[in-house]
């Protein structure tokens, strides 16, 4: 079983993975508490954390596709694309986006990092990810963490709790 990141104390930085950060945006009634409690120590400077590029563009992008859901019956990609010719429905769903947007640039002026991921990253990504069993972008985030000596994650992913030399810290 990981540990809780309610009890996370560690001396070392901890790579956030997306699902904290989207329990924090959605208010999730499971975990939002603790991830923003979580987060809050980040605005505190209580903890050194770090994510990626890649992580703020899967919290932003599920975040539009959460708001078009609740604009459209049938909320396909192509079905948003096709609604963003349309400026009002573009203006309802950006917001969310915006306001998640300005809360990362808080949490980055009060000493989140968030590292650019590179094509070589990306291209190690496959390899982690088909000898662990993870998807791309999970594995991704280990070759970053490997990258930069980061042995802490953020996560409530039970696949990445296997990954040799990584402790996986969750909101349960």
């Amino acid at each position: 079983m990981s540990p809780s990141l309610a009890s996370f104390a560690a001396n070392a930085p901890i790579f956030i993975d997306a699902n904290i950060f989207l329990f924090h945006a959605f208010d999730d009634d499971q975990f939002g508490e603790t991830a923003t409690a979580f987060l809050s120590r980040i605005e505190n400077q209580e903890i050194e954390a770090l994510t990626s590029s890649l992580v703020i563009d899967e919290v932003l992008f599920k975040i539009l596709v959460q708001q078009a859901a609740a604009h459209l019956p049938k909320p396909t990609i192509w079905n948003i694309k096709r609604a963003m010719r349309d400026a009002a429905f573009v203006k309802a769903i950006y917001g969310p986006v915006q306001e998640y947007k300005a809360y990362l640039e808080g949490l980055v002026f009060l000493g989140l990092n968030i590292f650019e991921v590179t094509g070589s990253q990306m291209l190690s990504a496959p390899d982690i990810g088909s000898s662990h069993g993870l998807l791309i972008t999970d594995a991704a985030h280990i070759v970053i963490m490997r990258d930069l000596n980061i042995r802490h994650l953020a996560s409530d992913d039970a696949d990445l709790a296997h990954i040799p030399d990584i402790v996986v810290w969750t909101p349960a």
